[in-house]
């Protein structure tokens, strides 16, 4: 399943940033990087599970952290490792948002 991939790769971003600063001037080691690749790697588990709720949550996941990078960027620079970590983010938003699209008209169709 792509999604599962796309936050698998996320995943593996923020879990290598955890464990050292590979970014030149911005500190990444530590709890919070670790805890965003744990975040991912439930984004990839929930996506298996068919349920709506999940849908909603990997969708405002991943589009919360995309925009933190955002709103961050304004005094660190912009670097390839963080735009390949949003590219896979906001794919997995995207494919979140049809499942989530997908579940909701189902359930439109089926009242």
């Amino acid at each position: 399943m792509l999604g599962a991939a796309l936050a698998s790769i996320a995943a593996a971003i923020h879990l290598a940033l955890s464990l050292a600063d590979l970014i030149p001037g911005e500190p990444t080691r530590g709890l919070a990087f670790a805890l965003m690749g744990i975040g991912f790697v439930g984004c990839a588990a929930a996506l298996f599970a068919r349920r709506m709720e999940f849908d909603v949550l990997v969708l405002v996941y991943a589009v919360s952290l995309v925009l933190a990078y955002v709103a961050s960027r304004g005094e660190l620079p912009v670097e390839t490792l963080g735009l390949v970590s949003k590219g896979a983010e906001i794919g997995l938003a995207l494919i979140a948002g049809v499942l989530l699209r997908g579940r909701t008209v189902r359930m439109a169709a089926d009242t």
